[in-house]
């Protein structure tokens, strides 16, 4: 859930195509992890934090491919005669 949930925030972060929020974004969940580290009375999960960046990185991905497929599929079908 942490994996789908990170990689719908790059997905959103992405469609705003402002580098600025695309950092901004990463940076929370750092600090959203670190918020939970320092007030979370047990142990923490580095892996959970590992999996939210990875989830985050691959949604922004996600959204490039789709954008670079969206043109392909559109200037095929505009230059078909």
């Amino acid at each position: 859930m942490i994996i789908l949930t990170a990689a719908a925030l790059g997905i959103n972060a992405g469609q705003m195509r402002s580098a600025g929020v695309i950092a901004l974004v990463a940076a929370l969940i750092g600090m959203t992890f670190a918020l939970a580290a320092i007030t979370s009375p047990g142990p923490v999960s580095l892996l959970a934090f590992v999996y939210a960046v990875l989830g985050y990185n691959g949604g922004l991905m996600l959204f490039v491919i789709g954008l670079y497929a969206h043109q392909r599929l559109r200037r095929a079908t505009r230059v078909s005669h």
